[in-house]
C-alpha cells in the first residue's frame, strides 16, 4: 500500500469556496505552506462559521489512507486526523492549531520545564496510541507536533492541546515485519531520523521511539544539536544522512553489532563501523558523548533527564524502550 502511492494529483485549482462531505462551506484564505514546484499542493487557511481550518489537497492514495485512519482511530484526541473532506477534489480539512512545537520552543526560551514535559507526555500518548494498532509514523519531528495554548499571568505559554500531525508517511506494519525501502529511498526528516532510518532499512516502532527521544532532547533543552549547515554540506558534497549519522554515533555510540545486523546492508554496515571507530572519544562531531553533556550548556539536562533520554536513543533498536515503558518512567514526575 505505502510504497505504491502515486504523487500524481489532478492539476486543478482549488476553488475559493469548498464544500466538505459534512455540508459545511469553507472559504479559502491565505497560503499556509507554499509549494513552488506544485502550486496545486499549496496548503491553505480557510474560514467557516467564524473558525479557522486548514485545507490540504493530497494524492488518491493518501486520501484513501486518511479515510482508513479515521475509521481506525475514530475517537482519538492525540492524532491530528482530518475532520472533513471533499472526495471529488481530494481535499482534506483539518482543525487549525495556533502553533507547532518547533516554533513554540524556539520563540519561548523561558518556557517552563513543566510545560515542556506536559507537551512531551501528550506527544508520547499520541505515539503509544498509534503503535498500539501497529502503525508507525516515520516522520516524528517538532514541526509535526501541533499545539494550542493560552498565556498565563506572566505571559508564558500554557499549552492546552497537543496532537501529532502529518500522518502522510505513516504505515501499518504487518505483524513484526519491518519496513525496508528500495535502495536510495528515504522517508522522514533527516535531522530527526533514527540511525536505521538514515539507511532506509529496518524501520519500525523503535525508529519512532528514537525520533521521539530526539524531539524530547530538543524540547527539554531548547538546543538544536542535529541542525547542520546544509549549504556547506552541499558545497563539500557531503550527504546529509552521513553527517547526521556521524553526529548520532558520536553522541550515542559506539555502534553495536546489533545495529549492523538489524540494518542488513553491507555498505551501511561498513560506513557505520568506520564512523564509530573515528568517534570513539565522542569527537570530532559536535559536543562529544551524550553522557558528558552538562546542564550549563543544555538547560534542564540533569542526570534524570539523561537517563530517560538514553532509554530511547540506544543505537540498538531492540534495546530501546517502548512508548508504554517511556510513559511509565519516573522522570515525568520529577
Amino acid at each position: 500500500m505505502f510504497l505504491t502511492r502515486s504523487p500524481c494529483i489532478r492539476a486543478v485549482r482549488m476553488a475559493s469556496t469548498l464544500v466538505g462531505r459534512s455540508g459545511r462551506e469553507y472559504i479559502r484564505d491565505k497560503i499556509l505552506k507554499h509549494n513552488p514546484k506544485r502550486p496545486d499542493l499549496n496548503v491553505y487557511l480557510a474560514r467557516s462559521e467564524n473558525r479557522n481550518f486548514v485545507l490540504k489537497r493530497v494524492s488518491d492514495s493518501i486520501f484513501e489512507q486518511s479515510v482508513e485512519l479515521r475509521l481506525e482511530f475514530p475517537h482519538t484526541r492525540h492524532l491530528r486526523l482530518h475532520i472533513d473532506d471533499n472526495e471529488a477534489e481530494r481535499v482534506l480539512i483539518y482543525e487549525y492549531f495556533s502553533d507547532n512545537l518547533l516554533s513554540l520552543v524556539k520563540n519561548n526560551p523561558s518556557l517552563s520545564i513543566s510545560a515542556r514535559k506536559w507537551i512531551l507526555r501528550e506527544l508520547g500518548h499520541s505515539l503509544k496510541e498509534f503503535h498500539a494498532k501497529n502503525w508507525i509514523h516515520i516522520d516524528v519531528k517538532p514541526d509535526n507536533v501541533m499545539i494550542d495554548y493560552s498565556r498565563d499571568e506572566h505571559g508564558q505559554p500554557k499549552p492546552k492541546r497537543v496532537m501529532l500531525g502529518d500522518l502522510d508517511c505513516s504505515l501499518k506494519l504487518k505483524g513484526n515485519k519491518l519496513l525496508r525501502l528500495p535502495e536510495g529511498m528515504k522517508l522522514g526528516n533527516v535531522m530527526w531520523r533514527s540511525p536505521e532510518a538514515q539507511t532506509g532499512q529496518g524501520i519500525g516502532k523503535a525508529s519512532d521511539v528514537f525520533s521521539y527521544g530526539l524531539v524530547c532532547l530538543f524540547t527539554t533543552t531548547g538546543v538544536e544539536t542535529l541542525h547542520p549547515d546544509f549549504e556547506q554540506l552541499k558545497r563539500e558534497s557531503i550527504e546529509p544522512e552521513l553527517e547526521i549519522m556521524g553526529r548520532l554515533i558520536s553522541f550515542f555510540g559506539p555502534v553495536p553489532e546489533e545495529l549492523v545486523t538489524h540494518v542488513q546492508n553491507d555498505d551501511w554496515g561498513k560506513i557505520m563501523m568506520v564512523i564509530s571507530e573515528s568517534t570513539m572519544d565522542g569527537s570530532p562531531t559536535g559536543p562529544g558523548r551524550f553522557e558528558t553533556w552538562e546542564e550549563k550548556d543544555f538547560p534542564n539536562l540533569d542526570s534524570e533527564a539523561k537517563r530517560m533520554l538514553l532509554r530511547m536513543t540506544n543505537l540498538d533498536p531492540s534495546k530501546r524502550s517502548t512508548m508504554e515503558e517511556v510513559l511509565e518512567d519516573s522522570w515525568w514526575n520529577v
